[in-house]
């Protein structure tokens, strides 16, 4: 005759719970995972309006600045390329976001 042994499944609970929490905790130390408030937004940078035409377009540099911006549902999302990962949307004075145009790439005929 077999007999049906039971299987203590607290060990294997407990393994599971600290896998998680160890993996929270290596993420958070290695800066992947943030828990920032959003009142404690960070500010990238000073952006200024230069228009076309202006005596300023004439004096821009030629390398180009540490972020790239990117068009996501409307919104103008910044990305700073020498911080691992940080992205954030470009806001103006008065706290509305930039709004952008998504355009699509013609197809070939």
């Amino acid at each position: 005759m077999s007999e049906s042994r039971e299987v203590n499944k607290l060990p294997l609970i407990l393994t599971a719970m600290a896998s998680i929490f160890f993996t929270v905790v290596v993420l958070h130390l290695y800066g992947y995972l943030n828990f920032a408030k959003p009142e404690e937004g960070l500010e990238l940078e000073d952006y200024r309006l230069v228009t076309v035409g202006s005596e300023e377009a004439g004096q821009l540099r030629s390398n180009p600045a540490k972020h790239e911006a990117e068009c996501v549902d409307g919104i103008l999302v910044l990305h700073a390329s020498h911080m691992n990962g940080l992205a954030g949307v470009l806001k103006d004075s008065r706290d509305r976001v930039v709004r952008c145009i998504e355009q699509t790439v013609p197809a070939a005929p």
